[in-house]
């Protein structure tokens, strides 16, 4: 589990890493093309307004421009054509990042400026007083040059000045502007100039998916690992159950086989191997142990025959009750063997269709004596059938039925039922029930449960776990739940296609 932990750290550590590289990388991009973008902006406001100073004579020579002008016509055109002309410039950049820009028509333009761009230092505040001071343009016109000028934004403010051209910040949250505050005298309200930035490429937008992205890469390679871990989590719960259901190997294929999955699931082989090893021996001398008892059982029984013959009524009835004594030793003894063969897996079962009905109806002919004091009712249709093997099937319902007699009062229910997977059968008593906290207690063997439904019941402790062994080799199960009478109903269900063949 440390080699998981360490790669989800590690990619934990690696993800932060890309993110603060990638922000700073953005950041310091998206920064350069802002201030190029800016440095672009402040050079169109520059040949704006220089282009409106010479195109409509105002002046020939403009030293506070950063280009370097060339009229091309000795013609100038008339004030009202001067904003499109403005609004309709060309513009070059060139490998060497030097700018060219044109007025009027490509192949006869009337006016030309060269920039090459460097750490230049605008001089736009010179140029923008020269151009809303001057007296050879008319307020009206001014305004029309201003509003054909595409680098500058210009709207109308009630804020007076005491100058006529006034430098002013305007301050958006944590963004500011630098613009001009123009008071004509001849105008009754103020005009607020700006250049015009429209550079679409948002910092803070950039910054904000670079992080999402980064931060998503990072959760999909951690979702990654969890994946793994619950895939290796399922794995290694699997191979234990396969272990508690007495597999005595590890599968083959086991994911992670250098970490701690196979350590785990190598630990569990080795104990689940002791585990076998110790049960193995148990069984071998229970049934070693069982196997040489039915001798000495046998010359038990053929010595107290013959002793009946030879000794008086007195002495015979305690033959007689020894004899009993002898048969329920000879019949615990039959039962530890047949839950050995069972649980060891060295029976052969032959599975072949039965009548549920008649199976159900020979063992109750078969103990009638055992029964006679109950009411025995059966919901079984005669058409019913089941596939199983007869001899143990048979062994299981006498075991749940004889189980029932014990406690119940005056009734027992027998029902079958079935559907496109299984097999059915409900044994039901009006008895005591069973606790539901002893419900699992009652199928290990020799276990004994002190209450009122087993103290004084007899038997040995084995009936219920031979009936749940068998139920598990048909490929089902034995469940308990509460009747409907208040006793106990046991339900034998076993599987239409699951069931084994054999048991080896």
């Amino acid at each position: 589990m440390q080699a998981e932990m360490w790669r989800l750290y590690r990619h934990l550590v690696f993800g932060g890493v890309v993110i603060v590289v990638c922000c700073y990388v953005v950041m310091e991009f998206t920064q350069i093309r802002f201030g190029a973008s800016k440095a672009e902006q402040l050079l169109c406001v520059d040949a704006e307004f220089s282009s409106a100073l010479l195109l409509s004579g105002v002046s020939q020579k403009l030293p506070d421009s950063q280009f370097t002008w060339t009229l091309a016509s000795k013609e100038l055109p008339s004030i009202s054509s001067i904003p499109s002309l403005i609004a309709n410039k060309t513009w070059l950049k060139f490998p060497d990042s030097s700018y060219q820009l044109t007025f009027g028509e490509p192949d006869s333009p009337m006016l030309v400026g060269r920039v090459t761009q460097g750490n230049q230092l605008f001089k736009l505040e010179s140029l923008v007083k020269f151009f809303l001071q001057t007296d050879q343009i008319s307020h009206q016109d001014k305004i029309d040059l201003i509003e054909g000028m595409t680098c500058l934004s210009m709207k109308k403010i009630s804020t007076g000045v005491s100058d006529s051209v006034t430098g002013v910040a305007l301050v958006h949250g944590a963004y500011s502007e630098y613009g001009f505050v123009w008071q004509d005298k001849t105008a009754d309200e103020s005009v607020y100039l700006s250049v015009a930035y429209n550079d679409s490429l948002s910092l803070t937008l950039v910054v904000v998916l670079v992080v999402g992205i980064g931060i998503t890469i990072m959760l999909l390679l951690i979702w990654r690992e969890l994946v793994s871990l619950d895939f290796k989590r399922k794995t290694f719960e699997s191979i234990t159950r396969q272990i508690a259901r007495g597999r005595s190997s590890l599968p083959k294929g086991i994911p992670d086989s250098s970490g701690t999955l196979k350590e785990l699931a190598y630990s569990f082989d080795s104990m689940s191997s002791h585990i076998q090893r110790l049960l193995k021996v148990q069984r071998e001398m229970i049934n070693a142990i069982s196997h040489e008892l039915r001798t000495p059982i046998a010359r038990l029984r053929f010595g107290l025959e013959v002793m009946k013959d030879e000794v008086n009524d007195d002495v015979a009835k305690t033959i007689e009750a020894l004899e009993g004594d002898v048969e329920e030793l000879n019949k615990l003894v039959d039962e530890v063997l047949t839950y050995g063969k069972l649980e060891g897996g060295s029976l052969a079962l032959n599975f072949k269709e039965l009548c549920i009905a008649q199976l159900v109806d020979n063992i109750l002919q078969h103990n009638h004596l055992l029964l006679q004091h109950l009411n025995v009712e059966v919901h079984i249709d005669e058409n019913d059938l089941v596939l199983a093997d007869e001899h143990h099937l048979s062994r299981a319902l006498q075991n749940l039925i004889l189980n029932a007699s014990k406690y119940a009062n005056s009734k027992i229910v027998i029902t079958f039922s079935q559907d496109e997977e299984r097999w059915q059968l409900d044994i039901e008593d009006d008895g005591p029930g069973i606790a539901f906290e002893d419900r699992d207690k009652v199928f290990i063997p020799f276990q004994r449960l002190d209450n009122s439904r087993t103290r004084a019941s007899g038997g040995y402790g084995l009936g219920l776990a031979i009936v749940q062994r068998i139920a598990f080799w048909h490929g089902g199960a034995v469940l308990i739940d509460a009747s409907e009478s208040g006793g106990a109903k046991f339900s034998l269900i076993w599987s239409r296609n699951q069931h084994q063949k054999t048991l080896s």
